[in-house]
């Protein structure tokens, strides 16, 4: 038998739970206040079925169970997303790229290996805007 103090947020789902059998409620009902001061606790002296429950996805609210909140994305906010992945991911690419170009010129003074990596990230902006396009 393991107790339990389940911290629920508002919509009744499980934000943690903490389970200490060497303290007693009290004791750990004021560690977990301290804590979590504002949202909701739930004592539980054998909360091993309750805890299955919540990971099951199951929120406890109001007394009873309830299944989990579904947000619904649109097909605008995944592509948007993807798009920020995308960019996100080439935007250090170009940042590599433009750091060796300028070392390449300013410090090592080659312009043919500069002018090579130009070359690349001009390939490299291809390949963005390909990668975008599919979006």
């Amino acid at each position: 038998m393991n107790q339990y103090v389940f911290v629920l947020n508002e919509n009744g789902e499980r934000i943690t739970a903490f389970c200490d059998n060497l303290m007693m409620k009290e004791e750990l009902l004021q560690h977990v206040n301290k804590e979590y001061p504002n949202d909701t606790k739930w004592y539980v002296e054998d909360g091993d079925a309750i805890l299955d429950k919540f990971i099951e996805g199951k929120r406890y609210l109001n007394g009873e169970w309830l299944d989990p909140i579904v947000v619904e994305v649109s097909a605008e906010e995944i592509q948007a997303k993807e798009a920020a992945q995308v960019a996100s991911e080439y935007e250090a690419k170009f940042k590599a790229i433009d750091d060796e170009i300028i070392r390449a010129e300013v410090i090592d003074k080659d312009t043919e290996y500069a002018n090579e990596l130009r070359q690349q990230r001009e390939a490299l902006q291809v390949e963005f805007m390909e990668k975008r396009g599919e979006l």
